[in-house]
């Protein structure tokens, strides 16, 4: 019961963090899951959390999604998502965390130091999709990945949320016939599964509260740092 605690509470905060600045909250409850629940349960019951946690910011902010991103996004997506899922039968890849993060240091840096005119192509999103859906099976979690992708100037704070929300609603709904496959048996789990359902629909509505009080120029300096910040973490997790 203890247990259920932590993970009720760190549901709804990781959903209201996520509902304000579109990043964060994923990767926050994995990593409490992980230290709480059995590892071959995590990612799968993670999945389902973070589909509904998305769907829901998602349905909030439904008039600012961006349907031809996700319309980039999603076929390569379900590509990534399988070839996920033959590595995450066997292989582990300690390397992938660190790689990762790195990845997503260097936009940072590309971020602030490029030219002022210089943008990244809409067409970016097809090949993201493939290493999102990747992420998304074989780690878990593909948010700040993706989020390196939102570094946008053509993107105001209200879309780069709910597209985000709408291709990671996408992604995670993968997840569920992918480890149905594989033998997961998400009944067994209802128990822990309703709660935390129940509470990152809660935690995104006062998220996306937030998020409507915010301004622009705070939200895209949130944005970067929490990002920053995830991608040092992920650096650093085979030593943490």
């Amino acid at each position: 019961m203890s247990e259920l605690v932590i993970l009720v509470i760190a549901a709804l905060a990781a959903s209201a963090i996520s509902g304000a600045i579109g990043m964060g909250g994923g990767v926050t409850l994995l990593a409490v899951m992980a230290t709480i629940m059995e590892p071959a349960a995590v990612v799968p019951i993670h999945g389902v959390v973070q589909m509904t946690s998305n769907f829901t910011r998602a349905l909030r902010l439904l008039k600012r999604v961006n349907w031809s991103i996700v319309a980039m996004y999603f076929p390569t997506m379900l590509l990534g998502a399988w070839i996920g899922l033959q590595l995450y039968r066997g292989a582990g890849m300690p390397w992938f965390k660190p790689a990762i993060g790195l990845f997503v240091l260097a936009f940072l840096a590309w971020d602030r130091f490029k030219p002022k005119r210089l943008q990244m192509p809409r067409w970016v999103f097809v090949p993201a999709g493939l290493g999102g859906g990747f992420l998304t099976i074989a780690v878990g979690a593909a948010g700040p990945f993706l989020a390196a992708f939102f570094l946008r100037d053509d993107l105001e704070r209200h879309e780069v949320v709910a597209t985000k929300a709408a291709i990671q609603t996408f992604g995670h709904l993968v997840k569920i016939p992918a480890f149905l496959s594989i033998g997961f048996r998400y009944q067994d789990e209802l128990v822990t599964i309703v709660p935390l359902l129940a509470c990152v629909v809660i935690g995104t509505f006062l998220g996306t509260s937030l998020l409507h009080r915010m301004r622009e120029d705070v939200f895209r300096n949130v944005f970067r740092i929490v990002l920053g910040l995830l991608a040092l973490r992920l650096v650093a997790s085979p030593w943490i």
